[in-house]
């Protein structure tokens, strides 16, 4: 490889994770603005279990299905 092909490299590397700390920079903002907001209502222990988390309901999400994956060294024959 050549000089200057090592510097694009090095350039797009860069520039990837600069765009990754502002991305994720804004995203912590958004969850600690949700949290804020919602953090004056009350919740039962049962609203925990069967709701999504504050922030995504904020957005519109609506929980759907509860799933539970439980790993086990069994097999299904």
């Amino acid at each position: 490889m050549t000089r200057d092909e090592l510097l694009v490299i090095a350039a797009a590397a860069a520039a990837f994770v600069i765009i990754n700390i502002i991305m994720w920079s804004i995203i912590a903002a958004k969850e600690r603005k949700a949290k804020g907001i919602a953090a004056p209502q009350t919740e039962t222990a049962e609203d925990n279990v069967s709701s999504v988390p504050a922030s995504a309901a904020a957005e519109g999400f609506v929980l759907v299905d509860n799933t539970v994956i439980v790993h086990t060294k069994d097999r299904i024959i």
